[in-house]
């Protein structure tokens, strides 16, 4: 190799050093970011003075005129969560935009680096294939011969620091793909919580329009219903829409709510917000085939390791309930991540394995069974327990529900807030229901 091309080779490894740096963030993009936080932050501080409001007013003996203006404020409060709701999608569009963005500059930063370690990696090559007497005839004299020696060894330390740069963009490659993965299911459960609340919205609505059709605005007449001791099933149904939709009658979603419940040191009605929730998030519940939709979608994110995991885990349980495996429903892939969960508390094969124990001294069921309504609801409220939700306050309620979605029950970001506000409402819906 002459001098000329070893130097050319050198000059190519420095170039690609110097432009491996960090991969720049759109400026305006961030901005943009930052100024929905903000504005997420202060309609935040919006919903929780409805949120007080609505707590002070409960605290005063019920009349027509409070019912009411309780009724409003939740209106309100709920109507400012959409707003939040929509400007979190927003943001989360923008994040994954930017994210995508940087990985196509990752990936060109890649190609990159590629092509010239090719060219590269040949002309070394053609060094190595000459012995030392060839190397030294090309050389017109000892000195030349060892400075271009000398030059070659520099270029192979450039080669090497240069394959550690393409291995730490390949490395920051993925990364950025984990989290553009991860912000796509926030986006997708952001979607989904939106649409359950404009459906609370309307409820509320309507139960406004409700009283004030059967009372007339008369305060006798209010109190007179406010006497009435049992829940009529009906207001129950109307308030496990998804549960029913999913083979959970009403009549069984109260009964074996408030057996789970009790058994775990749980309120009744919020264990059954959790399950309207977290089923009306699962919108394609029972409907999948563990191989398509959580072995084959696990294999292609490549996760081949969670793929076994689950798929041995998913054996595990129906074998031992002595069912198909290749009949059996699991929740369908949705637009993020795989499906897999099992039943209506939409517990994932492995997860499921880890409350069995627990299952099967409260309901006597052994093997308890994910698809039983009892071993379900049983499952989640152990869960709760876990989680704290025994204290019963709605600041452990808060962090009980939070942890139910994400694992962590100080989770700060959009999706844990709505889904905990979310399933307290409903909650508080339930309950006044069960009266």
């Amino acid at each position: 190799m002459s001098k000329k091309n070893i130097t050319f080779t050198a000059c190519i490894l420095a170039g690609l050093i110097i432009t491996a740096n960090p991969l720049f963030v759109n400026a305006s993009a961030q901005e943009d970011i930052e100024i929905k936080n903000k504005q997420i932050e202060e309609l935040r501080k919006q919903i929780d003075e409805y949120q007080q409001q609505i707590d002070e007013k409960g605290k005063n003996a019920r009349s027509l005129s409070n019912e009411i203006s309780i009724i409003n404020s939740k209106i309100s409060q709920i109507q400012t969560e959409i707003r939040s709701l929509a400007l979190s999608i927003e943001k989360t569009s923008s994040e994954i935009d930017q994210t995508s963005e940087q990985i196509k500059e990752a990936e060109d930063k890649i190609l990159k680096h590629r092509s010239a370690l090719s060219a590269s990696l040949r002309l070394l090559d053609q060094t190595e294939q000459e012995n030392l007497i060839e190397m030294i005839l090309k050389n017109e004299n000892f000195s030349s011969f060892f400075n271009n020696l000398n030059n070659l060894q520099t270029t192979q330390e450039s080669l090497r620091v240069t394959i550690e740069k393409v291995r730490e963009l390949k490395s920051e490659l993925e990364v950025r793909e984990e989290s553009l993965s991860e912000r796509k299911e926030e986006l997708e459960n952001l979607r989904q919580i939106q649409q359950i609340e404009k459906r609370s919205v309307e409820q509320v609505r309507s139960e406004k329009n409700n009283l004030l059709k059967v009372t007339k605005g008369e305060e006798a007449k209010f109190q007179s219903l406010v006497k009435k001791s049992q829940a009529d099933i009906e207001k129950i149904r109307a308030q496990v829409f998804y549960l029913q939709q999913n083979g959970v009658s009403a009549e069984e979603a109260v009964k074996y709510a408030q057996l789970a419940a009790i058994g775990v040191g749980i309120r009744p009605a919020f264990l059954l917000g959790i399950l309207e929730i977290e089923s009306g998030l699962g919108k394609n519940v029972g409907t999948g085939n563990w191989l398509k939709d959580m072995y084959q979608c696990y294999l292609k994110l490549k996760k081949p390791e969670r793929a076994e995991q689950e798929k041995n885990a998913f054996f595990a349980i129906v074998t031992k309930l002595g069912l198909n495996p290749d009949t059996v429903k699991v929740s369908r892939e949705p637009n993020y991540g795989c499906g897999g969960a099992l039943g209506p508390a939409q517990f994932i094969p492995t997860t499921w394995l880890g409350y069995e124990a627990d299952v099967a001294r409260l309901t006597g069921h052994q093997p308890p069974n994910p698809w039983n309504v009892e071993d379900a609801f049983t499952a989640s409220a152990i869960k709760l327990g876990r989680a704290g939700a025994t204290a019963k306050t709605r600041s452990s309620e808060i962090a009980a529900a939070k942890a139910y979605i994400s694992g962590k029950s100080n989770c700060s970001t959009s999706t844990c807030n709505y889904y905990a506000n979310s399933v307290l409402r409903k909650a508080e819906a339930i309950e006044k229901a069960m009266r």
